[in-house]
């Protein structure tokens, strides 16, 4: 698991401590739900720009195999 993943699996557990012990509307939930929800974001992100570069990459190869073959 990278870091990131770790980091998500951290404060998701985190997260639903704080808020049976302390109640949904409190500031240190709703603080780590804006955080979680931060990373969350990042990590989608990273895995949508993933996919895109592999398809450019991918998309460059089959132009130069239809150039040459």
């Amino acid at each position: 698991m990278d870091n990131l993943e770790y980091k998500i699996e951290f404060i998701r557990r985190e997260l639903l401590k704080t808020a049976e012990e302390k109640g949904l509307s409190s500031n240190e939930t709703v603080n780590l739900s804006v955080e979680l929800d931060h990373l969350l974001n990042i990590y989608s992100y990273d895995e949508k720009s993933a996919v895109i570069k592999n398809s450019s990459i991918e998309r460059k190869v089959q132009i130069k195999s239809e150039n040459f073959g």
